[in-house]
């Protein structure tokens, strides 16, 4: 059977454009009509147009609240600093080992003490509790160490781990000396050694 031959899909009242060949070789042509004036059940002919502007989703970014986060923790600690009496000379990148220090300060005896910033307020894992950080900051110090004469590195951080994997290799990293301290800012007694530079 010819494609010419196969009945309109639907049968005789089908919507579909139906085109019959007749003996002529003219064609006719069969449509369903639609009306536009008729009321549709599902709405009017003319939907308005859709609003493509998409929805900007929330504010920041996880990355970006850790990056503020990052950077008030960073305010908190140069404060406490410039109450204890260090003088802040600003962020130093150590070229000869690729470590960039967050702030070289001079203290009230003249010692020049290089500070290491790691906290944060939020995450189920801040400050020191998240392994990775520890281990960056244990790798930073172990650079530091290998310099002719580094000068003493403390780390200031929002949460000390408190047990696990991370408090074993902040101990081990104490007993070879990779940091001259680890100081939880929010412990007085932890920041009163500060002093003793």
């Amino acid at each position: 059977m010819a494609p010419s031959d196969h009945p309109p899909l639907g049968g005789q009242d089908s919507f579909f454009t139906h085109v019959e060949t007749g003996d002529t070789g003219s064609t006719t042509e069969s449509e369903f009509e639609v009306d536009e004036n008729e009321e549709s059940p599902w709405g009017g002919a003319h939907l308005p147009t859709r609003d493509r502007r998409r929805d900007p989703g929330p504010a920041r970014s996880f990355q970006a609240s850790a990056s503020i986060q990052g950077r008030q923790f960073a305010e908190q600690c140069d404060t406490l600093l410039t109450h204890l009496g260090f003088t802040l000379k600003g962020r130093k990148v150590i070229r000869e080992v690729g470590v960039e220090i967050d702030q070289e300060a001079v203290s009230p005896k003249g010692q020049v003490v290089w500070f290491e910033y790691k906290g944060s307020v939020q995450g189920t894992r801040p400050g020191l509790r998240r392994t990775d950080t520890l281990k960056k900051a244990i790798a930073n110090g172990a650079l530091l160490r290998s310099l002719p004469t580094p000068a003493p590195y403390v780390v200031v951080t929002s949460h000390l781990p408190e047990a696990g994997s991370g408090a074993a290799m902040l101990r081990a990293a104490m007993d070879i000396r990779c940091f001259a301290d680890v100081v939880c800012l929010y412990d007085p007694t932890s920041t009163a050694r500060l002093k003793n530079w």
